[in-house]
């Protein structure tokens, strides 16, 4: 093999470096790939840990609009009692709750449904799908949606004398 390549040398030099060049493309070139598919994983692995981030992000977001909507139907509760007290009390038997009392727990047993049907439609946790997670984000905002729209319809007492 030397000897050819020192034949090669001697009689056609411009073949042997061309020979040369061509060897030392064909390395850098597999060098390359190499490093293009070691780029190529760890991007894939950041938007990996991107998508699991968001997820994580939204599914707080949604408890959160839940807690609000908790929240407020608490203090629709409140507003409810303290307009009985206001009032007086009514003849009725103590196992009676009023209708706003009512309206107020339907409300919430629907916002309930409401969350339990958004876990429900949760991809995998390792699940990359984007479609699927794209999905996942538009439940979640409509069911962000849902909780406002529901606290929008929760029954405020009126005052009689009005």
């Amino acid at each position: 093999m030397i000897e050819y390549a020192q034949y090669l040398l001697l009689t056609n030099p411009l073949e042997f470096y061309t020979a040369i060049v061509a060897t030392l493309g064909v390395a850098f070139w597999m060098l390359d790939r190499r490093s293009m598919k070691a780029a190529l994983k760890a991007t894939k692995g950041a938007e990996i840990n991107a998508l699991r981030l968001e997820r994580q992000k939204t599914e707080a977001s949604v408890e959160q609009s839940f807690a609000t909507f908790q929240l407020r139907c608490q203090a629709s509760r409140d507003a409810w009692r303290d307009h009985e007290w206001r009032n007086g009390p009514t003849l009725r038997s103590p196992l009676h709750s009023s209708e706003g009392q009512k309206e107020i727990q339907q409300l919430e047993l629907a916002a309930r449904a409401y969350l339990e049907q958004f876990k429900a439609s949760a991809p995998d946790p390792g699940s990359c799908d984007i479609e699927k997670l794209a999905a996942y984000f538009s439940e979640a905002n409509r069911t962000s949606l849902e909780f406002a729209r529901l606290a929008s319809q929760l029954p405020e007492p009126k005052n009689r004398f009005h």
